[in-house]
């Protein structure tokens, strides 16, 4: 079966998964119930990363011969799904979820032989090997971008949204420079968040049978995307640099350190959650949860997508990161001052919006 095939095959059972199991999940009590930091009306199932990743499962043996190591990513991944459906259900420690993180990031390395061996050349002195310490370094990745990615799901179709630019921004350069195995491997893991945005996404007609992918289905997609930025650029086969898999996955990288900086900052553990995230300073802006689930995806692809070409015409390592440092420390500026960029992203938006209505009322 074709990636492409196998795609759309993975969209229709994530579709019709998450429309009969929804009875299931109102049964167990796998909901999500507003009160606290949860504002959302009614309850929702909670079963969007449960989905995805048995719709993953029931489509990859079907195109295994393409893909390397699938029973390691169904194993990995699988792991950081049920950990986090428990967690969805009763609220772990999060000392039990780094573990199962940890656990995830070995059977990455181990069991999928996918380690960073080297940085790339970042300092204009040829490529920067790891040696001995690509194991841990790899899995400290690992958990670094499952919880960036995690950090995401804090409003309806962001997470899923940034997370489909990033493997949709993995496809197409797959596509386009080599690796047919794990182009399978994208192409079916977009497809089912993509379903799952059927969902999701914050749109009216689906309100009926919305549905949160949970701790489950963030971690998830963090381990794809982790899997697939090794697989593309480490070794022999690699088609990309190290540092332009780091622009893939760049927003919610940035986020997730900034986060921590700011917490460690202030005492608090950096685990706990808080209302400073950037999609939260765009809401306190008055952008609707639409509007930045759009801004913050677009800007996902284009991010991912510069990294890649930049790349692909032989941008210079040290100058990629010299930038990707750039766009970090203007999300930071943007973040460490939340309230008082909330406020200047208000009033621009109120000129703008003076400035297109300004000719209808001369007319």
């Amino acid at each position: 079966m074709s990636g492409i095939d196998a795609a759309l095959l993975a969209f229709m059972v994530a579709v019709l998964l998450l429309l009969c199991l929804r009875p299931v999940a109102f049964a167990v009590e796998l909901v999500d119930r507003p009160g606290g930091r949860k504002a959302h009306i009614g309850v929702v199932p909670v079963i969007g990363g449960l989905c995805m990743w048995l719709a993953a499962g029931f489509v990859l043996p079907l195109v295994s011969p393409e893909i390397p190591k699938l029973a390691s990513f169904l194993i990995g991944s699988g792991l950081l799904v049920l950990v986090g459906s428990i967690d969805d259900r009763f609220d772990l420690p999060p000392q039990v979820r780094l573990i199962a993180q940890a656990c995830a990031g070995l059977v990455l390395c181990l069991g999928a032989g996918l380690t960073a061996t080297n940085l790339g050349n970042l300092l204009f002195l040829g490529d920067i090997p790891l040696g001995p310490f690509g194991l841990p370094f790899t899995v400290l990745v690992a958990i670094a971008v499952i919880n960036a990615f995690n950090m995401l799901d804090g409003m309806d179709g962001l997470a899923g949204g940034v997370s489909l630019a990033s493997l949709l921004v993995l496809t197409v350069t797959l596509v386009l420079f080599g690796q047919p195995g794990a182009f399978g491997l994208a192409a079916v893991m977009a497809a089912v968040v993509a379903a799952f945005l059927v969902f999701n996404f914050p749109i009216p007609f689906n309100r009926p049978v919305r549905t949160f992918m949970g701790d489950a289905g963030s971690t998830m997609l963090g381990f794809a995307v982790i899997w697939l930025g090794l697989q593309m650029s480490q070794g022999p086969g690699a088609v990309i640099s190290p540092v332009a898999t780091l622009y893939i996955a760049a927003l919610p990288i940035f986020d997730l350190f900034i986060s921590f900086g700011r917490r460690l900052s202030k005492g608090q553990s950096p685990l706990q959650a808080d209302r400073n995230h950037f999609h939260h300073i765009l809401r306190r802006s008055g952008f609707s949860e639409r509007e930045i689930v759009v801004l913050m995806s677009g800007s996902a692809l284009i991010v991912g997508a510069l990294g890649v070409i930049m790349d692909r015409l032989g941008a210079a390592e040290p100058l990629m990161l010299i930038l990707l440092v750039l766009m970090g420390a203007a999300q930071y500026r943007l973040q460490n001052r939340a309230w008082r960029a909330a406020r200047r992203i208000r009033r621009l938006r109120e000129r703008l919006s003076a400035l297109m209505q300004s000719p209808h009322r001369r007319a």
